[in-house]
């Protein structure tokens, strides 16, 4: 008589059901909720710079960095158990450094052309608290290749706002943004033969009414003249 394993049996519904959530669910949100933040950053950020609805673009802004917050949280505290052990604090600081980092940097490229000066800054500015922010999560010490990072990202920093700084002199920016302008008034042109049409009177006398009118004027001066030579008499 042979013996059954134990791992055969198959597996509970309640089994099933932690793993679906815990290897597929919530992966997916800690997923979606990080790369969803990085636009709503990126998109506050760039907007806030271009003076375009400060409000709406704000809460924009805040909420992407919410939403990031809360992707990186339910990535290692809740699926990885924090194998890292990381302080509750020292997290919700660096993710926040780190969404906005990002979001500078994806927003400055994407909307380098709407304003160049604007977005000079964003690019290395982010780049900078970007690699700070995540040195920083990963828990990295100072130390040679710590020093080397630093330094790496300090020259890449520099070349890139040198660069963008010489390629916005020679883009020139719209005079307003493409997103939510209101369009512009046409006002028609009218030329000079439609004025002179414009100006003439509806009740023009037809050739055959200024005819009579003629006939009826010829008709009168000559009954006056009738009338002059009588009194002569």
């Amino acid at each position: 008589m042979t013996s059954t394993a134990p791992s055969s049996f198959p597996a509970s519904d309640g089994s099933a059901k932690t793993s679906v959530r815990s290897h597929l669910l919530l992966p997916f949100v800690a997923y979606f909720l990080m790369l969803a933040s990085t636009s709503f950053i990126a998109g506050g950020i760039v907007h806030l710079g271009l003076g375009e609805n400060t409000t709406f673009y704000m809460a924009l802004a805040a909420v992407g960095v919410v939403c990031f917050t809360a992707g990186n949280y339910l990535q290692e505290y809740v699926i990885r158990k924090n194998e890292r052990g990381t302080a509750l604090g020292k997290f919700l600081l660096v993710s926040f450094v780190l969404s906005v980092g990002m979001g500078m940097m994806t927003g400055g490229v994407q909307h380098f052309l709407d304003n160049p000066p604007y977005s000079t800054i964003l690019i290395p500015g982010g780049l900078l608290l970007a690699v700070t922010a995540f040195a920083m999560r990963e828990g990295l010490t100072l130390g040679r290749k710590v020093t080397q990072l630093i330094s790496g990202t300090l020259a890449v920093a520099a070349l890139l706002f040198g660069g963008l700084s010489a390629l916005s002199k020679s883009v020139n920016a719209p005079a307003a943004h493409g997103h939510g302008v209101a369009a512009e008034k046409v006002t028609p042109t009218v030329s000079a033969a439609q004025h002179s049409a414009a100006d003439v009177p509806e009740t023009a006398a037809t050739p055959v009414e200024a005819e009579e009118a003629a006939h009826l004027v010829t008709g009168a001066a000559d009954g006056h003249e009738a009338e002059d030579s009588h009194d002569g008499h």
